[in-house]
């Protein structure tokens, strides 16, 4: 289970949200993320960049940074495909 609270949102520009993850009910992790967007020339084309960056806390010796990686990739592909439409 994931929780997650949007603490800010700038259209077009940032997203700033806290999560936490559980193993059924134990909390496993907390952290912060901020995604930030800027226009970008991409070639000839114009498109977006965009920087992630997050802190994670691993709760009570749980420390498995390549599957919070890996989560935060698919929301990242996400994201992209909602800014796609």
């Amino acid at each position: 289970m994931t929780q997650a609270l949007y603490l800010d949102i700038v259209p077009l520009r940032r997203i700033v949200y806290a999560y936490n993850m559980h193993v059924d009910e134990k909390k496993i992790s907390v952290s912060l993320a901020t995604v930030e967007l800027e226009p970008a020339q991409i070639g000839k084309k114009a498109g977006t960049r965009m920087r992630v960056t997050e802190q994670g806390a691993f709760l009570d010796g749980y420390d498995d940074a390549g599957s919070r990686e890996r989560g935060t990739g698919r929301l990242m592909d996400a994201l992209e495909k909602s800014l796609e439409r």
